[in-house]
């Protein structure tokens, strides 16, 4: 069970919404072990779960004012908290999904043609040219994630932004990638590189 804030509950969230970090620490104690508790309880795993975790509190401080804003900011947080867990299992069943239909139409490297390892390896200079014109944000969140191997919390970390926007310049940015090799016909051979984590 969730632990209470203090009877002044609006007001401490009416402070972190003036950026009072003092007060944003003290919902951070309160919080992070029951909510922790609540991640690992679904996802089985403790790495996943404080991810959850901080990407709650990234939210929670990113948006603030909006939280403060709420009738039962405890509570609203609390929403926070399940809609990211409910995100982690919908991004499983993508990434699942996605594995599958790669698996049954791609053949393994044993497989692989010259001409097919050829395609490949110029597909990848394509896509590295393709990166190059993406704008500044989707470039940069493109190459932390796919390149740097950061996940979304790092990302928003290191470029001062929502984890949000870090999923919206991401997903911008596979989009236009995925049309202009749609366009060459190299979409198939290319998915693999740019698709993996996404979802």
């Amino acid at each position: 069970m969730l632990l209470p804030l203090p009877s002044d509950n609006k007001a401490f969230f009416l402070q972190i919404a003036e950026g009072d970090k003092t007060a944003y620490k003290a919902v951070f104690d309160i919080y992070k072990a029951p909510f922790y508790s609540a991640a690992f309880k679904m996802t089985r795993s403790a790495y996943l779960a404080e991810e959850i975790v901080q990407e709650v509190f990234i939210l929670l401080w990113t948006k603030r004012t909006r939280v403060a804003s709420a009738e039962k900011p405890a509570a609203y947080l609390l929403t926070i908290l399940y809609n990211r867990i409910y995100g982690h299992f919908k991004k499983i069943a993508a990434e699942k999904n996605l594995k599958q239909l790669l698996l049954q139409n791609s053949n393994g490297p044993e497989e692989q043609s010259p001409e097919a390892i050829l395609q490949a390896k110029e597909n990848q200079q394509l896509l590295k040219e393709v990166v190059g014109q993406l704008p500044p944000q989707q470039q940069l969140v493109y190459k932390l994630s796919k390149q740097e191997g950061m996940s979304r919390i790092e990302i928003a970390c290191h470029m001062h932004i929502s984890p949000n926007s870090v999923r919206n310049h991401l997903q911008d940015a596979v989009k236009s990638i995925r049309h202009y090799f749609n366009d060459k016909k190299a979409i198939s051979s290319i998915l693999f590189f740019i698709l993996p984590g996404l979802f």
